[in-house]
């Protein structure tokens, strides 16, 4: 809200000026169309408007992290949550699609290792996941979480959690966790592009973050991931001193 209330209609239209202009825009066309035709409508329509200047590069870079983060909030809510998170690299690098899959394999659906053994098995946790943003066009966290079941602590939540990436470091998955994720990433991947409009826009996300011909090597770089490439790179991506713990409290 204060950022809300601090903006003028000033920056907002000078906002509008830098970034909304032909040069900084992806215009998809999918369907059942030809070609030639679309291209002289898009021309009619679009071709008029002037470039404008390049914005302006995004040159801060957070430092490097040299110490645990931790963070604890208290507010209304019914159970606690724990949070742990570590910074990782985005797309570009070649460790992306393990870090995609070792993901899917920790915390990606009610089959995944989290969920299975907090939340089934030991009924620790009411609900478990993370995520790891792959198609993020700047660096991003990988992060895992759990909500405590009634009557569990915050305490015992972080050192399962903590637990279950320590595993991952020490022993290899196995074939059948690898491939079951592999399957999952791969069918979300197919289903996702299950209409014309999805297909354009999944066509404009890999142009932003790098070009629209990485999409048919998404697949081919998942499936060539192998149980020894997500214990090295749990090795060395999620170091102690290097997560960031939230907790959320709650408060009557």
């Amino acid at each position: 809200m204060e950022d809300l209330k601090r903006v003028t209609p000033a920056e907002i239209r000078a906002f509008y000026r830098t970034y909304y202009v032909p040069n900084n825009a992806i215009l998809v066309a999918a369907g059942d169309f030809k070609a030639p035709l679309v291209l002289e409508k898009v021309k009619r329509w679009f071709g008029g408007i002037s470039r404008g200047s390049e914005p302006p590069p995004v040159l801060a870079l957070e430092p490097p992290q040299n110490g645990e983060r931790r963070v604890v909030v208290s507010k209304q809510a019914q159970l606690p949550i724990v949070y742990l998170a570590w910074h990782v690299p985005n797309q570009k690098s070649d460790d992306a699609p393990a870090l995609e899959v070792l993901s899917t394999v920790l915390s990606g659906g009610r089959a995944s290792r989290l969920y299975r053994h907090l939340v089934y098995e030991r009924q620790l946790a009411l609900e478990a996941g993370g995520d790891y943003p792959y198609f993020s066009l700047d660096p991003s966290l990988f992060w895992f979480w759990a909500t405590a079941m009634p009557g569990q602590t915050p305490d015992t939540l972080e050192k399962e959690l903590l637990a279950e990436m320590e595993r991952l470091k020490s022993e290899p998955v196995t074939d059948e966790e690898l491939e079951r994720a592999k399957n999952q990433i791969e069918a979300q991947f197919v289903f996702q592009q299950d209409s014309v409009y999805r297909r354009a826009s999944l066509l404009a996300r890999f142009e932003t973050i790098g070009g629209y011909r990485l999409l048919d090597a998404y697949v081919p770089r998942i499936r060539a991931i192998t149980a020894a490439d997500l214990q090295r790179i749990a090795r060395a991506y999620f170091p102690a001193d290097r997560r960031n713990v939230g907790i959320l409290l709650p408060r009557p």
